[in-house]
């Protein structure tokens, strides 16, 4: 099992122990950009948080994370380290399949992290707050991933260079994005920048090939990239009322999504909210296909 080599261990061994007081040293090093959008997310954390306790919201945000670890080769989590960066309160957890063997949740912002450890921590799943950046661990991680996260980084290539290190040899690092590519969901986003206090107004947005780029310097091979969120991405991101009726709008809008990207592919691209990227790390450290591209199906 492995720990967090900044956080005093507990003497009873899990996934990842933390002392809340030890956590806070890992974001001395943060910047003025990360203070801010951190202090955001702890004002608003009981806010963020209940888009995972909508009816509407839940069924997108599940499916949502549930493409994005579609992308990988291997969509098995049996016995798998995960680390997901940017957790939230932490609802992957119910998202995800059961059979992984320990998961790893790290957000700088310790209310949301306080919301996780109170709702959703348990003997293989467990959370710290800590910045991407600077995390190190005693043992790698199979699968890292991260929703709509990276956008949110001034520090972008060191924060991936950091998480290909602690992947374990062949282990995928997977990211959704949102993408720039069409201009309706550009709109859509600086109107909700108006009316949602929890979209943070000082953001990157990163086209799937930058990102390939960003995976490729950092030493990730067997690049995929794939479209994600067609109908079914406003229902994740804006609770919606009367859920009676917007409940089940949600699920129908994450079945036709989940219909028209199996059959259209990367022709999606121009037309999706969000771009999904993965990269492995090379079993052989001298591999010499660093910039391979694996089309994702």
């Amino acid at each position: 099992m492995s720990t967090i080599t900044e956080i005093e261990s507990s003497a009873d061994p899990k996934p990842t122990s933390a002392d809340s007081a030890t956590e806070a040293n890992a974001l001395g090093g943060e910047s003025s950009f990360e203070k801010r959008d951190r202090e955001l997310f702890d004002t608003i954390a009981g806010k963020y948080a209940a888009k995972d306790r909508s009816p509407s919201a839940r069924p997108a945000r599940r499916q949502r994370l549930l493409q994005t670890l579609a992308a990988l080769p291997e969509r098995s989590l049996h016995g798998k380290r995960i680390l997901e960066v940017g957790c939230g309160a932490g609802y992957s957890v119910d998202y995800l399949p059961a059979d992984y063997a320990c998961y790893l949740g790290i957000d700088y912002s310790e209310m949301l992290i306080d919301l996780a450890r109170a709702e959703r921590q348990t003997d293989r799943a467990t959370f710290a707050t800590t910045n991407a950046r600077d995390l190190k661990t005693d043992e790698p991680f199979d699968i890292i991933f991260m929703i709509g996260v990276l956008h949110h980084m001034d520090q972008m290539d060191e924060v991936v260079e950091n998480l290909v290190s602690l992947l374990a040899p062949g282990g995928w690092l997977v990211v959704n994005e949102p993408q720039p590519s069409n201009p309706i969901v550009g709109i859509a986003r600086r109107l909700r920048k108006q009316v949602d206090a929890s979209y943070s107004d000082e953001q990157l947005e990163l086209t799937g090939r930058e990102m390939e780029s960003c995976f490729a310097d950092a030493g990730l091979t067997s690049l995929r990239q794939r479209p994600q969120g067609l109908l079914s991405t406003p229902f994740a991101e804006v609770p919606m009322n009367p859920s009676w009726l917007t409940a089940p709008a949600s699920r129908i809008a994450c079945g036709l999504d989940r219909g028209i990207e199996a059959i259209a592919g990367r022709l999606l691209t121009p037309l999706t909210w969000n771009v999904i990227v993965a990269g492995q790390k090379p079993i052989d450290p001298q591999s010499t296909t660093q910039n391979s591209r694996t089309p994702a199906e």
